[in-house]
């Protein structure tokens, strides 16, 4: 059995979308005005988002961990809601068995591993004693809403990278060696495609990339009729050699969700244990994540 780091298994948490029901259209006949400034480009990729207040969907995802030669392929489960809840239930072998089941409600975050019989339990804050830190409450938050804070931020156009030329590359211009971000529009569709978070030195440190746009007007709330979602979404982070990606199949947008729905079904004999001692049997060994670098002097910055 491979073991998992708890960074990878709780980065569950960051990847996912909020949605719409299988079966819409995709948003690739979006009108884009060629001759529009980067602002108003901006602007229309984070305002044709749906705002959310809970998804439901299922499809597949990928977790790969490097450094723990761990790679993992499921088909997901997810209910997540703006009261701070996210279930992610992970089936392997169509369905017929369960890898993992993750719940966070608020504060507290357990794991429960079905063929060990065990459940690996712990609070969000702890995640603070790992040097790879993140806030998988703050980016629920931003996922199930569009990231508005991107239209604060003063933005240059810089050169897009060879053979992607039909995107608009924007850098946040900020002080000299200082932590900022550079966005991803496709000029076609005038979606967004990719945000990346570059530290002082210029190198990417976590990647969160976005497609295959539907349009939205399921859901219970008319003011998202004609807005989009990314059935597919994923993160990297270079420097820790760790990636995932989920493409949903189905999703429901503003779906009704119960507290039912986030209570984990342990067996009697489960055993309990603390957060750090996370172990999942892996699918294979991980290979290589390494692809080109997206922006010139950027780290190796792609998923798979």
């Amino acid at each position: 059995m491979k073991k998992l780091a708890v960074l990878s298994v709780l980065a569950l948490l960051l990847v996912f979308p909020g949605c719409q029901s299988s079966g819409t259209p995709q948003a690739s006949s979006r009108p884009v005005d060629r001759f529009a400034s980067p602002d108003m480009l901006l602007s229309n990729a984070v305002e044709s988002r749906s705002d959310l207040t809970s998804i439901a969907g299922q499809g597949v995802m990928r977790i790969v961990d490097q450094p723990s030669s761990f790679s993992l392929t499921v088909n997901a489960d997810v209910k997540a809601d703006d009261t701070n809840r996210l279930r992610i239930r992970g089936d392997k072998l169509a369905g017929t068995v369960q890898a993992f089941d993750v719940v966070m409600l608020g504060e507290d975050i357990g794991l429960y591993v079905p063929m060990q019989k065990a459940l690996y339990h712990g609070k969000v804050a702890e995640l603070r004693n790992f040097s790879f830190y993140f806030s998988p409450d703050e980016v629920l938050r931003q996922l199930l809403s569009p990231d508005t804070s991107l239209l604060l931020k003063d933005w240059q156009e810089i050169p897009a990278p060879r053979g992607m030329a039909a995107e608009l590359v924007l850098e946040e211009v900020t002080p000299a060696n200082r932590p900022h971000q550079i966005i991803a529009i496709n000029r076609r569709n005038g979606m967004l495609v990719r945000v990346s978070h570059l530290d002082s030195r210029g190198e990417v440190i976590l990647e969160k990339t976005y497609g295959d746009y539907r349009v939205s007007g399921s859901g219970r709330r008319t003011r998202n009729e004609g807005k989009v979602f990314p059935f597919l979404m994923g993160m990297n982070w270079p420097r820790e050699n760790r990636s995932m990606e989920i493409h949903f199949k189905a999703l429901e947008e503003n779906a009704v969700i119960l507290d039912e729905d986030f209570d984990l079904a342990t067996s009697g004999d489960t055993q309990y244990f603390p957060l750090q001692e996370v172990n999942i049997e892996a699918d294979l060994p991980a290979n290589s994540v390494s692809v080109a670098p997206q922006f010139p002097g950027a780290a190796d910055s792609r998923l798979l």
